[in-house]
């Protein structure tokens, strides 16, 4: 600490803020547009780029959890007819594939595709709500087998 004492105060070092993090050029911050200004302070979060991709996935997120969500009936009806089982199938304990794959895309859609939440499907397949995160993973790859994503937008 000796040596840093020595050495007085830094001009490099002092303030903080949207002045220091673009390198001390006040004059090139004023005159930039809207557009063209950083959302964040790279020498906290990073890169104004990074800010931007983490603002745009949480935008993302958001939009998905609040949005208005399909009913879980109508859900299980247009997968159960995507499938060609009867809807009391998804719901069923039934270890057949053809009826656990129509399960799974089920969890899938609904949990993420639509925003509901794994409990609400949980209650409705008669499952634990870790069942329906496995379903989920394995409904994700169906679906896309299957291109069936959109499917809870008709």
């Amino acid at each position: 600490m000796a040596k840093g004492i020595k050495q007085g105060t830094r001009e490099d070092l002092q303030g903080g803020g949207l002045v220091r993090s673009a390198g001390g050029n006040k004059a090139g911050l004023l005159g930039r547009s809207k557009e063209e200004r950083e959302k964040g302070d790279a020498r906290i979060l990073g890169s104004g780029d990074f800010v931007e991709a983490t603002l745009h996935q949480s935008e993302k997120l958001f939009e998905r959890k609040y949005r208005p969500k399909k009913a879980i009936e109508d859900l299980i009806k247009e997968t159960s007819e995507t499938f060609g089982v009867a809807p009391e199938v998804i719901c069923s304990r039934s270890r057949q594939r053809k009826h656990s794959a129509a399960r799974s895309a089920f969890a899938y859609l609904a949990v993420e595709e639509t925003g509901h939440s794994a409990a609400d499907v949980a209650r409705v397949l008669g499952v634990k709500r870790m069942s329906v995160h496995e379903a989920v993973i394995r409904g994700r790859t169906l679906c896309a087998e299957r291109a069936l994503v959109g499917l809870e937008r008709r």
